[in-house]
């Protein structure tokens, strides 16, 4: 859809310098300046959606000032006002003075210039938001003062949504262009075509008439019970020509299929919009459609303070008395009384503070019917009905209503549904607190309070940005329970072709987009218990196309299955070659845009309840000088602080030999004290465990090659120590991993001076020995970059880079002297290595990492991630956690306890840039 803003033309004159300061979230107090007969200057102050503020100035600091403050968020500018006039002083027409309106029906003084008596002098103009939107930023010209000013508001109904011809380019193009609704379509054929269409419209009680085409066998035709009912979805097939048309209405009607269903099909819909209008093209035959949807049914609540609740609504008439039952802490029972004309009565049960609260309104009569809610293991997210004109009343009454919970429950119809439907729906699954409105003799209106989603909570589906380029057809097949399989067709370098074959209601539903090849199709099927949960999708601007194209398609399931790659392999990453995953949830759905190629795809998205950890992400602060961006290092923590060593700032190149200590306390960085035996090289690719106030370092290299020992550092002794010579203990390496427990630290795997190795060593700080563990051999292949974690006397070793990103799990039990690989299941992430990794209980966390290696290797950035995940090691289940980080790679990482909360603590790393990052992350868990 387009802007959800509105850019209102410049009144005034034609002179000074053009000025647009762009769209903010809101206004929060604008300053003006003024002389004997002009606005001189002007200065707002704006509010971001981040919550911090800029300011932007026009014209010239001179004369008194005026101040105007807005109340923002809770109120809003909604008109801008004042008078321009010829100056004669400056030989031009400038402001003379200005005036605003607020939300809170406020008016501010006339800032500017006024005569002696206080009138306000010259032409007058009124700018205003549609339907009370609000100023978001202003436009205009300045100089010595202000020439002209213009305003942008916020689009309070969501713009039209203009659905793009589908077909050819024959016949002569047409727009109806858009009304109130649609009352009856008229379709006739011309031997295999559609050949003509009359659209009867609505525009006030008036019928519009609009036909295209030539008519050649008898129409049939599709009526619409308007007002109350209204198409939402045009569906189609082209075949050169269209061929064939379907219409599904509000009321969950179905045309039939008018035409010949051949050729390649298109889908006009966008939730909760209406079709107001067609375009096309026609002469003989319909050669393409195209259409104008708007909003249906368009709520839209005043802004209001940030807090832990919304307040929807309220929606129905304006008769009866005003109630606002507050916010609750949920809703345990709704008794609704509906009689033949309305809803009569509603109770609502609340919970407050562990007590029962209880709230009723309207008169009982009629059918009562109650709805239970399992609060607090199930809540309301949506509460739903219609309202209608009521003639034996002469008044608008709430005609019906019904509640869906966070389990997916939607309760009975309580009355009839009929006239202007609507649905007030928690945001991210937030719940009912409590219920607003009017009432008396009946319901007349009914708004509801919801709160912010609780953590645990199920979000709704959610419709995720497509990724690639933009073809000249866009698809959007909508969100359905289950996608059964998935059919490919591969061009010479890039996805040609692809059907989705969906489930339903037990019915399966087949769409198509792209073109099918000579090559054919390769098919992915998702078994009965099964669900794609993710989507890795490459795309690149080929030679010969104006815009991107997707290369490759790969899919991995709730049961861990990963698809056969679709399209390009090997994938080759380069500077041209971009990587998304499309992940979070159970997708239900595709969208996105083709030609002959597929260019785009994006998902419906429905993400499950966190189970295994709540957690919150931080950035946290630093203060003062830091060590600088770095990648290839590593951290660990004593007490409360960070330390850290080694990596790189330029590929394969090392930094320094410091080590550096970060302060939790102070925020500030720091260099240890460099005593006793100080590690020969600055290195990269090197690794550090702690144990109590002990730092082990091992290995590493630098940037010639040359590698390090093992080596400890004593925290409060402030010493170096070289327990083990390079060529001694275990064999030189980089990129290996480490992990310790309260005797042992572990060393696995790593890059060898000759090749990658897959042994595992554990040095013990007591005996002070080192001992080698059985090899596992080729079921877990040698290997760099793996995350390596002890869980319960266990030593898992996750994922790495064998060659290429590998997506296996081992654990070796030091007990028993065994090694058992394992498999998992769930929102398991794609395969991947250099990412983050910490441990909480019997939970593996990690975070970021390398999908797929840079053609380049080391030398480029690969294609990197951001997403994080937990492995429960018991059930062997992941599940995917919020993001909070940018994509990275060769990240430093340690589990760590920061005020009392354990998780994943993460410095620096590699960007999608090739640079390096200097920051530091905190996943701190609340509950596990």
């Amino acid at each position: 859809m387009g802007t959800m803003s509105e850019r209102v033309g410049a009144m005034g004159g034609n002179m000074g310098i053009p000025f647009d300061d762009g769209v903010f979230d809101g206004v929060r107090k604008i300053i003006v300046g003024k002389d004997w007969d002009c606005v001189s200057y002007m200065k707002i102050e704006y509010e971001n959606s981040d919550g911090n503020f800029e300011t932007r100035e026009h014209g010239t600091i001179r004369g008194g000032l005026q101040e105007f403050t807005v109340d923002y968020p809770s109120e809003y500018i909604t008109s801008v006002g004042g008078r321009y006039e010829h100056v004669p002083r400056y030989g031009t027409v400038l402001i003379r003075s200005l005036i605003f309106k607020t939300s809170g029906g406020r008016t501010s003084p006339i800032l500017g210039y006024t005569t002696s008596f206080g009138h306000p002098a010259g032409r007058e103009f009124m700018l205003e938001g549609k339907n009370g939107g609000r100023l978001l930023g202003f436009h205009g010209r300045s100089g010595q003062a202000l020439d002209a000013i213009g305003p942008h508001f916020f689009a309070v109904n969501s713009p039209l949504k203009h659905f793009n011809r589908q077909g050819g380019n024959g016949g002569s193009a047409w727009d109806d262009g858009a009304f109130d609704g649609v009352r009856r379509i008229l379709v006739g054929l011309g031997g295999r075509f559609i050949s003509f269409l009359r659209f009867e419209y609505a525009k006030g009680q008036r019928m519009v008439p609009h036909a295209h085409g030539k008519r050649q066998e008898v129409p049939q035709e599709f009526v619409v019970d308007y007002p109350n009912e209204h198409i939402t979805v045009v569906e189609g097939t082209i075949d050169g020509y269209l061929t064939s048309l379907r219409f599904k209405t509000s009321k969950g009607r179905t045309s039939p299929a008018f035409g010949n269903v051949v050729g390649r099909k298109f889908v006009f819909e966008e939730k909760k919009f209406k079709l107001i209008g067609f375009s096309g093209r026609s002469g003989d035959v319909i050669d393409a459609l195209g259409a104008n949807f708007g909003p249906y049914p368009a709520p839209t609540p005043a802004p209001t303070q940030a807090s832990a609740s919304t307040k929807m609504g309220p929606l129905g008439g304006n008769k009866g008395n005003a109630f606002d039952d507050g916010i609750m802490d949920g809703v345990k029972k709704i008794t609704v009384g509906a009689d033949e004309y309305s809803i009569t009565y509603i109770k609502i049960e609340y919970e407050k503070e562990g007590k029962d609260e209880i709230r009723d309104h309207g008169t009982k009569r009629g059918e009562l019917k109650e709805f239970f809610v399992d609060y607090p293991n199930e809540y309301i997210t949506a509460v739903g009905g219609s309202y209608k004109h009521i003639f034996n009343y002469d008044t608008t009454l709430v005609k019906s209503l019904y509640f869906t919970t966070s389990k997916g429950f939607t309760s009975p119809l309580v009355g009839e549904m009929k006239g202007t439907e609507f649905e007030f729906k928690g945001e991210n699954g937030g719940k009912l607190v409590g219920f607003h409105g009017r009432g008396g003799y009946a319901i007349d209106a009914i708004g509801a309070h919801f709160s912010q989603a609780p953590i645990s909570s199920p979000s709704s589906v959610i419709k995720v940005e497509a990724v690639g380029g933009k073809g000249e057809e866009t698809f959007d097949d909508g969100s359905f329970h289950h996608v059964r399989k998935v059919s490919v067709g591969q061009g010479n370098s890039h996805i040609s072709y692809i059907k989705f074959e969906y489930e339903k209601d037990g019915r399966r539903i087949t769409q198509e987009h792209g073109q099918r090849t000579s090559r054919g199709t390769e098919v992915f099927e998702v078994g009965q218990n099964d669900g794609i949960t993710s989507v890795k999708a490459y795309y690149e601007k080929l030679d010969g196309w104006k815009t991107e194209t997707i290369t490759h398609l790969a899919f991995k399931t709730l049961k861990g299955i990963n698809s056969q790659p679709f399209g390009k392999t090997p994938v080759i990453v380069n500077e041209r070659t971009k990587l998304s995953l499309l992940e979070g949830g159970k997708i239900t759905g595709f969208h996105g845009s083709s030609s002959d190629v597929l260019h785009s795809i994006g998902a419906y998205i429905s993400a499950f309840p966190q189970t295994m950890l709540h957690g919150k992400w931080i950035q946290v602060e630093q203060k003062g000088r830091t060590p600088g961006p770095r990648c290839s290092h590593d951290i660990a923590m004593v007490g409360n602080k960070m330390y850290a060593f080694g990596g790189e700032l330029k590929p394969n190149f090392h930094i320094d030999r410091d080590l550096y200590f970060f302060d939790f306390k102070t925020h500030r960085w720091s260099i240890a004290d460099p005593n006793g035996d100080v590690p020969d090289l600055p290195c990269l690719g090197v690794r550090m465990v702690a144990i109590g106030t002990t730092l082990y370092v091992f290995g590493g290299r630098d940037g010639f090659r040359n590698y390090n020992g093992f080596y400890s550092y004593d925290t409060v002794k402030r010493r170096w120590k070289l327990i083990t010579h390079v060529n001694k203990g275990p064999a030189p390496r980089s990129f290996h991993s480490m992990a310790a427990d309260d005797k042992n630290v572990y060393v696995f795997g790593g890059v060898s001076i000759k090749e990658r190795v897959n042994t595992l060593h554990a040095y013990n700080i007591i005996d002070q020995k080192w001992i080698e563990f059985p090899n596992p051999g080729e079921s877990c292949k040698a290997r760099g970059g793996a995350g390596l974690a002890v869980v319960k006397g266990k030593i898992w070793v996750v994922y790495g880079f064998i060659g290429e990103e590998v997506e296996d799990i081992h654990f070796f039990d030091p007990v028993e002297s065994k090694w058992t690989k394992v498999e998992t299941r769930g929102e398991k992430p794609w395969a991947r290595s250099v990412f983050a990794l910490a441990v909480v209980g019997k939970y593996i966390i990690i975070s970021g990492g390398e999908i797929e290696m840079d053609v380049k290797a080391h030398l480029g950035p690969g294609s990197l991630t951001g997403g994080a995940f937990v492995l429960d090691t018991e059930s062997l289940v992941w599940e995917k956690l919020e993001e909070g980080h940018s994509p990275r790679g060769w990240i430093a990482s340690t589990t760590a306890s920061i005020d009392g909360k354990k998780g994943l603590l993460m410095y620096g790393g590699k960007a999608p840039t090739n640079g390096r990052y200097e920051d530091i992350y905190f996943y701190g868990v609340n509950s596990a």
